[in-house]
């Protein structure tokens, strides 16, 4: 019998649609590692530039797990709140805003 080697977490969405979240594959993870990658531009100084990157991030995450909800922003935003939106970050894409060296965003927002 084999073993799982990471967690996955069930979710729901304000819709009342549950899914369920684990970490990325390593293509889509790549594709994750590049948005997040953003939130080192010096000229992300604002709150809403880097939930912007936080909500294009997880969007790639959707690809994986409900990919209509990668595809369009609008839906994505209407059905998707900050908590679900960073839980998706953490367990997906790994980015833990409570780690000790967290991308400058993770202060922005407030989140350490």
């Amino acid at each position: 019998m084999a073993n799982t080697v990471y967690e996955v977490v069930d979710i729901q969405l304000s819709n009342g649609e549950d899914i369920s979240i684990r970490p990325l594959t390593i293509k889509n993870l790549k594709k994750f590692t590049e948005v997040v990658k953003k939130l080192d531009d010096p000229k992300i100084t604002t709150e809403e530039q880097a939930m912007e990157i936080f909500i294009e991030a997880a969007m790639v995450c959707m690809r994986q797990f409900k990919p209509e909800l990668s595809e369009d922003k609008e839906l994505f935003e209407d059905i998707i709140e900050v908590p679900t939106l960073m839980k998706i970050l953490e367990v997906a894409g790994g980015l833990n805003m409570n780690d000790p060296n967290p991308p400058q965003a993770a202060d922005l927002l407030g989140m350490n």
